[in-house]
């Protein structure tokens, strides 16, 4: 054999010895790749990764879901549609998640089914960890019934010792995961998807606003540290013109954060919607208490500035009123996407009915609000 073919050859062996050696994945080596690439938000390589594991075991509707909420998070929402529906077709049990999803991009009357049918599945393993727990305290307490009798006056002092340790870790015990409370809030989410869909989508129907206050009670009952039903329950109110009841239950949605850390509050656009219901019902300095915190975290957004500006104007805090309006409108000049036309022509209706306001403002209302500046700015300092 010449060199050249021995060459040939030996190239030949080692190449199918690395294929032989190099290792063939399974489903839970692309799943788990998978989930890494999800972590890091590099969303596109982990769909590569699920379809891989996928064409391994075609029938695994966890997968299947996951898919789906990954298009969701690309954007592809009739993608996400058809994964959520074909794991519906071949496991219509197994989570609820996927009826969430589905309910979410659906809208109408469908999405009231979609809703209903994942509420029903949370329900029941609700229950079931209800009864689990119950099981489970029930074979604690007959342990411990058997065995007072057998502790000596040193067992007891050990118990105490013991039970001093346990209350140095109460802090840390309250932030373990709690299966039960939530799949309590993640009942109440949907009860409240629902509701918003009988005000929206399904205002019309003849059974609408029934069907909303049901709902939102049940959400309440089922989670009453939840702000989200309270804030949905005041703008049926408001559509009913109910507004002593709205304001009531505004201000028991507000209560539940007011005091929060702001890692513990609702998100940005939440609490922004909130600002804006309390400018509908009259309750302006609330209002302005909630709209100063959220400039305060994010301060270029020019429509909060402006709701701003409105509040103030409501309170007869022209200058104020002013200094929001001026930094509004200054936003709205620099804004990287494309200037807003509506929000353009509300900030010029208000800006002249703003500055005729300040004009006729006697020079120590200035003194004031210089003195007022001067006061924040010492607080800052401290």
């Amino acid at each position: 054999m010449s060199n050249n073919n021995k060459k040939k050859s030996q190239a030949s062996i080692k190449k199918k010895k690395n294929v032989a050696n190099k290792k063939i994945k399974s489903i839970e080596d692309w799943v788990e790749e998978g989930d890494n690439y999800s972590d890091k938000f590099d969303f596109e390589k982990a769909v590569h990764c699920y379809e891989e594991a996928l064409k391994l075991d075609g029938g695994n509707t966890t997968i299947i879901d996951t898919l789906g909420e990954l298009s969701l998070e690309l954007g592809r929402i009739n993608k996400a549609k058809q994964y959520f529906i074909k794991s519906i077709q071949l496991n219509a049990e197994d989570n609820a998640s996927k009826y969430m999803n589905l309910g979410q991009i659906t809208g109408g009357e469908d999405a009231v089914k979609l809703y209903i049918k994942g509420i029903q599945i949370m329900e029941r393993e609700l229950s079931d960890l209800l009864k689990q727990s119950k099981k489970k305290k029930n074979n604690n307490n007959n342990n411990n019934s058997k065995n007072v009798s057998k502790k000596t006056k040193k067992d007891n002092e050990d118990d105490d010792k013991m039970d001093q340790d346990d209350d140095d870790d109460d802090e840390d015990d309250e932030e373990e995961y709690d299966p039960v409370l939530d799949i309590k809030e993640n009942i109440c989410s949907g009860l409240c998807s629902i509701a918003e869909l009988y005000l929206t989508d399904q205002c019309f129907d003849d059974n609408a606003e029934v069907e909303c206050e049901n709902n939102l009670l049940k959400a309440i009952n089922i989670s009453p540290f939840r702000p989200e039903p309270y804030s949905l329950m005041a703008s049926m109110k408001i559509s009913q013109r109910k507004n002593n009841e709205a304001v009531e239950y505004l201000t028991k949605s507000y209560s539940l954060w007011e005091n929060a850390d702001l890692d513990e509050r609702p998100d940005f656009d939440y609490r922004f919607n909130v600002s804006l219901l309390f400018i509908e019902l009259g309750q302006n300095r609330i209002a302005v208490d909630i709209l100063e915190h959220l400039v305060n975290e994010q301060d270029n957004i020019s429509e909060v500035w402006y709701t701003l500006s409105l509040a103030y104007m409501e309170l007869n805090e022209a200058i104020s009123a002013q200094d929001c309006i001026i930094t509004a409108r200054e936003l709205l000049n620099i804004a990287m996407d494309g200037r807003d036309p509506s929000l353009e022509e509300q900030i010029s209706s208000i800006e002249k009915r703003i500055n005729d306001a300040v004009s006729l403002l006697p020079p120590e209302a200035f003194e004031q609000k210089d003195d007022d500046d001067d006061d924040d700015n010492q607080d800052n300092d401290i």
